[in-house]
C-alpha cells in the first residue's frame, strides 16, 4: 500500500473512532432524576476514624461527640462556612451526601423506581434541600454518584 493510502485510511479510521466514541457519549450522557430526599448525611474520615452525621425522618445521629451541639433538629442540618472549615482541620476528607428514594429510575447507575442511592454533593447543594423535600437533577459520575446542580 502507498504511503499516502495508508495515512489517509488512519485518517478515516481515527474519524469513526472520533464519532463513534461521541455517540457512545451521547448514549451515556446523565439523565435527569426526581425524588425526595430520604436523609441527608455528612461523612469525615480521617485516618481510621469515620465519624457519620446522619439525618433521618424524625432522627438524626452524630458519631463525633465533638459536633453534637452543633446540629439540633434532623429537619434542618445545614453546614455554615465556620463549621466546614471545622471539619476540614479535623477530617482528611468531608463528605457531603444526599440520600434520594427515586421517583424516576437512574439507569445509570441501575437504580428503579421507589429505590433509593446516597449521591455525593457539595456544601451549597447540601445546605439547599432538607428532608423529605422533592428535588431534581441531572447525574454524574461514574464510580461514585454525584449531584453537581439540582434543577
Amino acid at each position: 500500500m502507498e504511503r499516502r493510502t495508508f495515512v489517509r485510511s488512519l485518517g478515516a479510521v481515527g474519524s469513526l473512532g472520533a464519532v463513534a466514541a461521541g455517540a457512545n457519549a451521547t448514549l451515556t450522557a446523565s439523565s435527569t432524576v426526581t425524588g425526595t430526599v430520604e436523609a441527608k448525611s455528612i461523612t469525615g474520615r480521617g485516618g481510621d476514624e469515620s465519624h457519620t452525621v446522619l439525618a433521618h425522618e424524625g432522627t438524626l445521629t452524630i458519631d463525633d461527640a465533638e459536633y453534637r451541639d452543633e446540629f439540633s433538629d434532623w429537619q434542618d442540618v445545614t453546614v455554615d462556612t465556620a463549621l466546614a472549615r471545622q471539619f476540614e482541620a479535623d477530617y482528611e476528607d468531608i463528605y457531603y451526601n444526599l440520600h434520594i428514594n427515586h421517583e424516576t429510575a437512574n439507569e445509570e447507575q441501575n437504580v428503579a423506581t421507589d429505590e433509593s442511592l446516597a449521591y455525593r454533593t457539595d456544601r451549597m447543594v447540601f445546605n439547599s434541600v432538607q428532608v423529605s423535600d422533592a428535588v431534581q437533577f441531572k447525574t454524574t459520575g461514574a464510580d461514585v454518584p454525584r449531584i453537581n446542580a439540582l434543577e
